[in-house]
């Protein structure tokens, strides 16, 4: 037989064994034959067809513990864990809830297609062999807390096992399914909640850390050998396995990879196969998908960049949303994105859109029908999504301090005059560019912070950010900030904090607040605490100016519509006629276009205006403050 991952056959193990030692092997035990004092020949033979990979061996003075599970298909399944007489005990307190994982599994993907269920304890492992699993005994002493190993190595017997990646670049197929199955089984035994801690512990792990753990941005249909048994692997497997549920749903996720199995039983498969396996029978067109999330590196963000709320029609608000899509890495824009919308009034009711709404490209646009006028629009609160954000939320009661370790953020509270729900997210993409002093700062390319909540004025609270550009797997959180910029040398003393309360508007320079290197300039860690917390976004900046630091401007009464905006933008101020003019300025800081101010509404075309972000100033004699953003698109 060939050693790769495309031949299968049926084998047959003839073993001779001695010193009290018994063989235990792929498949049913045919015969054991004393040959005379302490020697014996066991005869095993597995019918199922298998990779040469999957064939195994294991003897010692093992004895079995027996036990039958019922399948869906109603017939009985033998099941064996095997270890020495001393470990049996512990082996059967640690495999507890095997049954749970067993019907799990059956339930959700078909029936178990193998003639029995076998672990075996070994000095070292684990490794899925069909029928036969090699289990570590290190982590079969009675704990459960290794339990989610035992279902890994089971779930192989649907993916890994009955069906096969056709080569190790592909390798996701077996044991990125496999670590999800593990999550799925912790879902059926303790619940969501516990599911949903899984996924956002690993995501958080993945998103700083898989392109340190493997050295590269890998697409997971091409991870290369060196890295086939990586963390982009398995566990950037699971991840954005958790989005494909969040794609289908729990039915048509189900249904599609069942019916894949179901077809393509003990058969090589690839990614072209399933993605167009899960085409035919979903409805869904899953090339998206697949384009996205298996066939590119990195990670997309989405994110609100501005809504506007119209007159109220009947009992709803009818709302435009327009949303800015993000890369974490070298990812191509995501298309057909279905994300979830939630809305917020000033009193912190919710209401959450009852289908998602397709997201794709840099910039998206849609419309919403809430019922009241809300004041924060967000996406993907329910972490449908594995996209490049995590979130932490809280209810603020009383003097205290919480550090959120999924984004990253620290809030004391010094007294509030009652309960603040709070969402913190932290998004793992380039905060953008633009600030109220153009070429004053590098702002961060590595993540920024949006606070949303009804934070009311007399809420005493302050905010901790720490730092840590080391490139090294446990720091690596502000990389991209910490690197030179156009010859001037990152200096850690200049670090601090920006503020803006929304995407409209450019950075500004928060306040109040104090940068602590924890007693070093040189090694790029450190914190940074802030007062006087509200909502908005946050992010990391240096100044890379010699020019002074000006007072923060306070936020403005303009309104910039529509946003995005394709021929023409309208700017409107509340009070009294101002003069002067506005100016539409790039990334680079470059005025591209001017328009006089003499009044309080003025019209600027944006003709031959190339397709991008931009920020509006007005000047005056007086001085200039931001009016906000505006994103210009092109039919």
């Amino acid at each position: 037989c060939a050693d790769n991952f495309t031949e299968r056959n049926s084998y047959e193990f003839i073993v001779k064994t001695h010193a009290g030692y018994r063989a235990w092997c792929n498949g049913a035990l045919l015969s054991e034959v004393q040959l005379g004092g302490d020697t014996i020949v066991r005869h095993w033979s597995i019918e199922e067809t298998m990779p040469a990979y999957l064939a195994s061996v294991a003897a010692a003075a093992y004895t079995a513990v027996r036990d039958t599970f019922v399948s869906i298909t109603a017939q009985p399944v033998p099941v064996e864990l095997v270890a020495r007489p001393v470990d049996t005990t512990g082996m059967k307190n640690s495999f507890t809830h095997l049954q749970d994982a067993f019907d799990g599994f059956e339930r959700r993907f078909g029936a178990y297609r193998w003639n029995k269920v076998g672990y075996v304890l070994t000095p070292q492992g684990a490794m899925e062999h069909a029928t036969s699993i090699h289990y570590p005994a290190s982590i079969a002493g009675g704990s459960l807390d290794y339990e989610n190993v035992m279902a890994h190595e089971l779930a192989h017997h649907w993916f890994g096992d009955l069906v096969t990646c056709d080569r190790a670049e592909e390798m996701y197929i077996n044991e990125g399914f496999a670590e999800y199955l593990s999550y799925l089984f912790l879902e059926d035994v303790y619940g969501p909640a516990t599911y949903r801690n899984t996924v956002r512990l690993n995501h958080r792990k993945m998103l700083q850390r898989a392109h340190l753990l493997d050295e590269g941005w890998w697409a997971l249909s091409e991870v290369p050998q060196e890295w086939t048994y990586g963390e982009t692997v398995y566990n950037k497997g699971a991840d954005v396995l958790h989005s494909l549920r969040g794609y289908l749903g729990d039915t048509l996720f189900e249904q599609g990879l069942s019916s894949f199995l179901s077809m393509n039983a003990f058969s090589p498969v690839n990614t072209t196969v399933l993605r167009d396996h899960l085409t035919a029978v979903t409805g869904m067109d899953m090339t998206d998908y697949f384009a996205d999330w298996i066939q590119q590196p990195g990670w997309a963000a989405f994110e609100v960049d501005s809504f506007l709320v119209g007159a109220q029609i009947g009992g709803t608000w009818p709302t435009n949303v327009h949303v800015e899509q993000k890369q974490r890495g070298p990812s191509a824009p995501y298309h057909n994105v279905p994300i979830t919308v939630t809305c917020y009034d000033m009193t912190g009711a919710e209401w959450r859109a009852p289908d998602p709404y397709m997201v794709g490209g840099t910039h998206s646009a849609f419309s919403i029908a809430p019922p009241f006028p809300p004041s924060a629009i967000m996406l993907n609160t329910d972490e449908r999504l594995s996209l490049a954000m995590t979130t932490d939320i809280d209810t603020l009661l009383g003097a205290s301090t919480t550090t959120y370790s999924h984004s990253d953020f620290r809030i004391t509270v010094g007294s509030v005059p009652g309960p603040i729900p709070i969402i913190i997210q932290e998004y793992w993409v380039a905060a953008d560019p633009e600030t109220d002093e153009p070429f004053a700062y590098k702002v961060s390319p590595d993540r920024y912070w949006r606070i949303s909540g009804n934070i009311p004025e007399d809420a005493v609270l302050s905010g901790r950010i720490t730092y840590d550009g080391r490139n090294t797997i446990t720091g690596a959180l502000d990389v991209g900030l910490m690197e030179d910029v156009n010859g001037v040398a990152f200096d850690e003393d200049s670090l601090v904090v920006l503020y803006r309360p929304d995407g409209r508007w450019p950075w500004t320079l928060h306040p109040d607040q104090t940068l602590n290197t924890l007693g070093s300039t040189t090694n790029k860690m450190g914190r940074i605490d802030f007062n006087g917390l509200r909502a908005g976004e946050y992010t990391l900046a240096w100044r890379t100016s010699a020019v002074g630091i000006s007072a923060p401007s306070p936020p403005s009464t303009w309104t910039v519509h529509p946003n995005p905006a394709t021929d023409h933008v309208c700017i409107t101020r509340a009070g009294s006629p101002v003069l002067g003019r506005v100016d539409l300025i790039d990334a680079s800081g470059r005025v591209i276009r001017t328009v006089p101010v003499n009044g309080n509404v003025l019209r600027m075309g944006l003709d031959g205006v190339p397709a991008g972000r931009y920020s509006l100033r007005h000047l005056t004699e007086l001085g200039d403050q931001p009016v906000g953003n505006v994103v210009v698109t092109q039919d």
